[in-house]
Parts: C-alpha cells; structure tokens; sequence
C-alpha cells in the first residue's frame, strides 16, 4: 500500500489504497443490544481514552465472546465498535454499527489534549455536518468523550480517485469522476469552507457509482473557536501550514492567507496527475491542450490567476472542444436535410425555443395515457376482490414509474450535452432506458389482459421491472464489448426481445416458452454472444418459473458459459445463481448428468460478483441467496446462515427488491434466536406487504412460514385457520399450493387436539408433497388402520429422497406409529417412531422451529409412554425433552404433566 502524505486517518475509510478489502467483505451484523459481562464492567471509553487501550478492550470482548458465546460490544456513545480499520498520528477510524438507525457507520476518533487541537477537530465536525451535498461525505453526529472527539460518518465502500485511476480509465471517465468531486468542493465553497488538504486519497468512488469528498480535517471556516483554552483563534490559525506539499499552493505552503483557491490548485494538481497515468504503463500520457490550459490556470502561482470560483473551473472542463463541433457539425447536417421543415417548424412554434431534452415524457405517454389506464383498471377490477384492491396500487405505482423513467431518460440527454457522458457509456444507457421501457409496456399488457389465476404472478413482475435511476450506474459498470456494426440493429432488436419476454417469463405467460425457443434460434444465428447469453437466461428463467428446474440447470448452464466468453460478467452471474437453485430444488433423479459438480464454481463467481461493485448488487444479492439455499439442502445450515446475511447485506435486498426478499425468510428459518427470528420474518412480511399488498400470494406464505413459529396450538391454529381463509377468498384458483400447505399444518393442529370433524376437513384439501401422508390420514379416520399403516410406510420411502419432503416423511411415520398404537401392535409403533425421529434428527436446518418441535415432541411422548416399562431409563429422557418444550410452548398442561410424571418416575 502506498505511503499517506499525511498521517491523519481518512474519514469514511479513504486511505491512499482501495477500501480495505477484508473490511468492505466484512458482514453487517444485526443490532445487538449491549451486553454488560457478569464478571467484568460493561467495556465503555473512560478512564483510558488512548487508541491502545480502546483497541485492547475490542480484542478482549471478542475473545470473551467467543470464549462464553456472548454478543456483547465496546461502545462510544450508543455506537458498537466493529472494528479498527486506520491510524494515524491524529487517531484512529473505526467501522462501528448504528444500532437506534440500524446501519453501519465510520467513527473517527481522535485524541486532543491540548485545546487549540480540539478546537481543530471540532471544527472538522462542524464543518462536515453544515454540508449536505451527494459528492461530499455526510457527518451524522459529533461528541467528545474525555479528551476524545469522535465524528461518525456514513460507511463508504469503494475505491479513492488514486487508486480508481490506477485503472485504464479514458480521459472522459476520469474528467467526469473528478468533476463530481469537484462539485463536492465547490458545496463547502458556497457554505464559506475550505478544504485545504484535497488529493486524489481524500475523494473516494463508491461502489454505488457516487464521488464523495472527505477528510476535511483541514478544513477553514468563520467558525471561531469557543473553547477558553484557544483564545478564540481563527480556524485557519490551527491549520497554517498543513497540507500535502504536492498539492499544496505556493500562498499555503508559505502560511500566508488562504482562499478557496487553494482548494482549486490541489483539484487540477490531483487532476493533471491523473490524466497524465490515465494508460497504466508507467509512462506520461499526453493531456489535451485545452485541458492543460485549465489545469495551467488552476495552478497559477498567483490566486488571483486562477479562476474566479471552482464552479468556474468546472464549466470550463465540461466544455470538450470537440464535442462542441460534433454537435455543430450534426446541427449543420440536420438544417441541410430538412431545411423547409425548420422554417415551417419555427414558424409555427411563434419564436419560442424548444427544451433540449424535453421528449422523455411524450415518449412514456405512448405507453402510459389515459386509455391504457383505464383498460388496466377496468380488466382488473373485473378479477373479483384482489384484483379491484390491486387496480389502485397498481395505478399510482405504473404512473410513478413512468415519471422516474422520463426523469432518467432526461438527466441522461442533459448529461451529455454537458459533455458529462462519453458517446459510447450515453448509448449503451439509452439502450439501458429502451429495454427497461420495453418491460414498462409489456407489463402494462400483460394486466390489462391477465386471468385472474395469474395475477400474483403478474404483479410480481410488474413491480420488478428495471431500475431506471440505476440503468447510468450499471452502463457505465458493463463494459460489453458492441457487436460490429453490421450487426448492430438486429442485436439490439434481439436484446429488446429479451426484455419483454423477460417480463413475460417472471409473470408466468404460457406463450413464452416458444417465443423464448425462437429468441434462442435468432440469437444463435446472429453469433453475438452477449445477446445469446441473455436469450438462454430469459429461457432458463421460464422454466423456474414453471418448476421444471431439471431442463432449466443446462439452459441456464449454457447461458452462463454464453455470457462469460461474450464478457458479460452480470448476466454470468445471474444464470450461475439461478442455475444452482435449479440444481438444488430439483429431485435428483430429474438432473443431467455432471449437475452435482456445479457448485464448485461457487469461490470462482463469487470473485466475479465482487468484482461488478455497485453495479451488481442484485445479481450478488441472488447469488449469495441461492449458495444459502444450495447449502440448506446439502445439510449445512451454519454455513447456509452466513451467505444469507450476505444476501442481506447488499444493497438491493435492503432496498426491497421483490426477488431478494427471501433471504430474509431463509435466513429467519436458520436462526437460533427466537427473537432474531421473529424479527426477520416480521421484516420479510412487513417488506412483501408493502411491495405487493398485504394478501398477494407471496405476502400470505410469508404469513404461512410466521404461523408455523407460533408455539401455543390454539394460536398457531387461529392464525393457520385465518391463513387458509384468506388465501381461498382473494386466490381460489391460483394459491391450490398455500391451500394445501396451510390445510396440511391445520390439519395436524386439529387431530392433535382431538377435532376429528377439522382434521378431516382440512387433510381433504391438501395437494402437493404431502398428499399421501393427508391421505392416510383420512383412509386411517375411516377406521381402517392397518390400510393407513401401509399408506403412511409407503408415502415415507417415497418421500425420504429429498431434503424438503423428509419432513413429510418423519409425519407418515408418525402416523402410522399412531395407528399402531390404535392396534396395540406395540413393536411396530416403537419401530415406527424411532425411524421418524431418526429423519427428524436429519433436519438440523429448521429444529428450532416450534411446528417442527411439535412433531417431534408428539414423536417423544409416545415413545416414551410405549418404553416405559421395557427401557425406562430411556423413556424418562424422551418424556424429560418432550416435557420442557410442551412447558414452553404453552397450552400443553394435560400432555406435560404427563410427560414430567415419566420424566421423574424411578428417581
């Protein structure tokens, strides 16, 4: 890592290398709250405010946690301290969670015994927390402690402007990078701040695609000191001086008066440094003359040489000569072709000018107009109760979209005018807009015209339709190689076709299987493999969507081999994360040969993943969502744990994408605190319901998975009961799956119980998995137990094979022990029973989960009740753990009494 210029720790992690790797992967823990040790003072700052000390108490307390399995956290303030993550001569940085706002967050805390430096790092605090500008890093709180300052700042992952122009970058890309720093300079110039210290390690790109300045430690104001001990000095008194000498102005260096203008210099030294590296060979590249004249005004010797203000400076970078003629040149073109149509135009328009970029909204209107609208609310609100509920969100929410899309398609044409955009990145994110408006109109379409069995899923591809706002972020990321350009046109047509289908496919449209075949054969045939790689995916993703996962894994494998040699890292990505749910919910049977050798990729597109920053944060957030699946159903629930949290932790989940939302469900099935759990399945539902409304499909088996948390059995059966309810009301034809699922566990509840009239009931609708266990259960109420034995065995053997259906089998089992049992055939129950619990203790993933427990427990009490007699010893410690959770759970007093007599008896 190069040496700092200066010692002072960056603010937001922005040392003069890329944000510390191993701390940008570091996993954002959920707010814990503080802990105080029983054998030892709650680990607060104090006595000792020295970085060493404080350091020392963060290792010890994680050491003590891992020791006695605590959570507990060093603390500043309410801030839990992460990790130390800098340090320099002033203090340290720390990484530290946020647990009132629930985020992460940079602490700088800093040392300062003697009062002039206090007043120093205060007005650092100051100053930031007066700005609030994108390109400048926001300041959430400043305290003291002892003779400590801390400042907490936002949590910044990315690269510094030294680092990030390492890179082969074009001289447009490092011209507009450092034009948004600029503008961050030029804020704190307008609130009366210097920053006195700006060099290509104190602005810092995000992996959200945003420059932010930071570090003004040096920072200048009329903010005058108030502390007695400084004598009211001026801040730039405390300063004088300071600085890095190769960005430094010849009026700063000599402790003489200072403007903004210092600022102005250390931005076009930092500037010219870059473009002059910008080919990463270690030799000078040549800066244009007109930049250089800029540059050469910048650094004047003479302040008043420079110019007037850096806002100045920033017009006159924005002003490339030559894209100034290549938009003359194309003005001249245009007046020779149509120079009638011009006059008459301008004649009619009475003299008044036309906004440049101004056509966003009527090219929107064509698919979003008063018409549309009406023949969507109209269809829908003839789809009975959800689809009228639906209609109005449906409404505001398309409505709003086309705003967005007509406001991004807008800031895109202004961006370049301004010369902010290269010609190539302005193409590629008009191309971004074109599909995402192609899915805009396809999505409207397809409510206008959906039945009402496929609206949920109709809805859900509605509200995932591309992020316009992000289409600049992503383009500018996917550098994809073009196709030739006499290829160009049918590859475009042929991306934009895989965009509506991709709409199409999430909704469930029976027609997109053979226009997905047919979008394969024209993309084969054109032989440009980025546009290939997607019609494998769009195909690959219907058959997911269908549940034929078996044919989906090789599409989605031959659409992810496409796009890695067609250089497109995110839809490699994305095929990859579908490929290995498809291979992981698939019975194995239905699998091609070689699919059990897929996830050894997994370290390999992990790297990839990574690799697309900002911009990939949905095809990351998939990934990792799906590694946890696939290691849920390899048996590896710890592991499965940790790469949910990842999925969590990226930015899109966090945003509420519909797809991510699962992670927060899988994650909730895994864990081992009860509290934790309830949370995060509180925020799935919470997040579905907000995204889908409150009875979408997706919404009510969010409600299905919390029921099945629900330990007392009267609750877990009123909420079961209301579940079913209201998924036969607003989805009779589409939701025969939740149905079943929901009768299923009602079913259980009510025999458990002794409400045969119930059981019968519910056990009589159930479809799915486990209908055979549902129907030897009702072949066993019509009194022939020794059929519903055989039924139960049979259904258990053909259920064991797959690790989401062993649960039904220990069930089946557990039936027919209880039919044994019916017919006194003693040896076959106990038999039964120990192989059901023996596939129960296979299920490690869910075996906190009260609905599995309840099974188990059930399993436990009549083994022990059946053994008591030839195995006591045995049977005391089956009734023991069936007595603690039956205690637990709640309205199981009859049962655990029992159970605690067993439990006791002999001793």
């Amino acid at each position: 890592m190069p040496a700092r210029d200066s010692d002072e720790p960056a603010l937001a992690l922005g040392h003069a290398d890329t944000v510390t790797p191993e701390l940008a992967d570091t996993e954002l823990p959920e707010p814990a709250a503080a802990v105080t040790p029983a054998t030892q003072p709650e680990p607060q700052i104090g006595e000792r405010p020295a970085a060493d000390p404080l350091a020392r108490a963060v290792a010890r307390t994680r050491i003590a946690n891992q020791l006695f399995a605590r959570q507990d956290r060093v603390q500043l303030g309410r801030y839990q301290l992460l990790e130390q993550v800098g340090a320099g001569g002033m203090g340290v940085v720390w990484g530290a969670w946020d647990p009132e706002l629930e985020r992460r967050v940079a602490i700088k805390l800093i040392k300062a015994t003697l009062p002039a430096a206090r007043d120093r790092i205060q007005i650092e605090g100051q100053a930031l927390a007066r700005l609030s500008h994108p390109n400048v890093v926001t300041v959430h709180d400043v305290g003291v402690v002892d003779d400590q300052i801390y400042i907490v700042m936002e949590w910044v992952r990315g690269q510094n402007l030294r680092v990030y122009c390492r890179a082969r970058r074009s001289l447009g890309e490092i011209v507009a990078i450092y034009r948004a720093a600029g503008e961050g300079l030029a804020a704190a110039h307008a609130e009366g701040l210097i920053h006195r210290d700006f060099k290509p390690d104190n602005a810092i790109r995000g992996d959200d695609g945003r420059v932010r300045v930071l570090d003004f430690g040096l920072a200048r104001s009329d903010v005058r000191a108030s502390d007695g001990g400084a004598g009211g000095v001026d801040s730039s008194e405390l300063t004088r001086g300071a600085g890095t000498p190769r960005y430094m102005p010849p009026e700063q260096a000599a402790g003489g008066p200072l403007t903004a203008a210092v600022d102005q210099y250390a931005f076009c030294a930092s500037l010219r440094e870059a473009l002059a590296g910008r080919d990463a060979d270690g030799e000078d590249a040549d800066v244009p003359g007109w930049i250089g004249a800029i540059l050469a005004r910048g650094t004047a010797s003479e302040p008043g040489a420079r110019f007037p203000a850096m806002a100045e400076l920033l017009r006159a970078l924005g002003r490339d000569p030559a894209k100034i003629w290549r938009r003359r040149l194309i003005a001249v073109g245009a007046l020779a072709a149509t120079g009638a149509a011009f006059a008459i135009g301008n004649l009619r328009a009475s003299g008044s000018a036309v906004e440049p970029c101004s056509g966003a909204r009527q090219d929107i209107a064509r698919a979003w107009n008063p018409a549309a609208r009406a023949q969507l609310i109209g269809h829908l609100d003839s789809l009975g109760a959800y689809g009228g509920g639906e209609a109005i969100r449906l409404d505001g929410e398309l409505g709003r979209y086309a705003e967005r899309w007509a406001a991004s398609h807008r800031a895109a044409c202004i961006a370049s005018e301004r010369g902010e955009l290269t010609p190539q990145i302005y193409e590629r994110n008009l191309g971004c807009l074109v599909r995402a408006r192609i899915g805009f109109e396809t999505a409207i379409d397809l409510l206008s015209r959906v039945p009402s069995e496929r609206l949920s899923n109709a809805v859900v591809a509605a509200r995932g339709l591309p992020d316009t706002e992000r289409c600049l972020t992503e383009t500018q990321a996917r550098a994809v190689e073009p196709p030739p350009r006499e290829l160009a046109a049918r590859a475009d047509a042929l991306a934009n076709e895989a965009a509506r289908l991709r709409v199409l496919a999430q909704a469930a449209d029976p027609g997109v299987a053979p226009a997905a075949a047919a979008l394969v054969d024209h993309a084969r045939q054109l032989g440009y493999a980025p546009v290939l790689a997607r019609a494998y995916l769009v195909q690959g993703l219907e058959l997911i969507v269908r549940g034929d996962g078996g044919h989906a894994a090789p599409v989605l494998d031959q659409a992810a081999t496409t796009a890695l040699d067609g250089g497109d890292d995110a839809v490699f990505v994305e095929a990859y994360a579908r490929e290995i749910f498809a291979i992981a919910t698939t019975p194995r049977a239905e699998l091609a040969d070689g699919a059990a050798a897929v996830p050894a990729a997994i370290p390999y597109v992990e790297h990839v993943a990574r690799r697309l920053g900002a911009a990939g944060s949905f095809e990351r957030a998939l990934l990792f969502n799906n590694i946890g699946v696939a290691r849920m159903s390899a048996g590896d629930p710890a592991a499965a744990r940790t790469w949910f949290e990842r999925a969590i932790d990226e930015p899109r989940t966090r945003d509420g994408d519909v797809e991510l939302v699962s992670a927060l469900g899988n994650l909730a099935l895994g864990t081992e605190q009860p509290a934790e759990r309830d949370r995060l399945l509180a925020r799935e539902h919470d997040t579905l319901a907000a995204l889908l409304g409150p009875d979408h499909i997706m919404t009510l088996g969010s409600d299905y998975k919390r029921s099945g948390f629900e330990a007392n059995p009267e609750a877990a059966a009123a909420r079961t009961r209301a579940l079913c309810r209201r998924a036969t009301e607003f989805h009779a034809r589409e939701a025969a799956g939740l149905v079943g699922q929901c009768a299923y566990q009602l079913g259980w509840l009510a025999e458990e119980r002794g409400d045969a009239a119930e059981a019968r009931s519910a056990m009589s609708q159930v479809v799915g998995p486990q209908q055979p266990v549902a129907h030897a259960y009702l072949t066993a109420a019509d009194g022939k137990l020794a059929d519903a034995i055989g039924e139960a065995r049979r259904a258990a053997a053909g259920l064991q094979s797959e690790w989401w259906t062993k649960f039904y089998a220990g069930d089946a089992l557990l039936l027919a022990a209880l039919c044994g049992d019916r017919l006194h055939r003693t040896a076959d129950a106990v038999a039964d029973l120990r192989a059901a619990l023996a596939i129960y203790g296979e299920l490690t993933a869910i075996q906190r989960a009260p609905y599995f427990l309840r099974r188990t427990s059930r399993a436990r009490a009549l083994l022990a009740r059946l053994i008591r007699g030839s195995r006591p010893a045995e049977a005391r410690a089956l009734a023991g753990d069936a007595a603690a959770w039956y205690r637990t759970a709640g309205g199981y007093d009859a049962i655990a009494g029992e159970m605690e007599a067993i439990a006791r008896s002999g001793t």
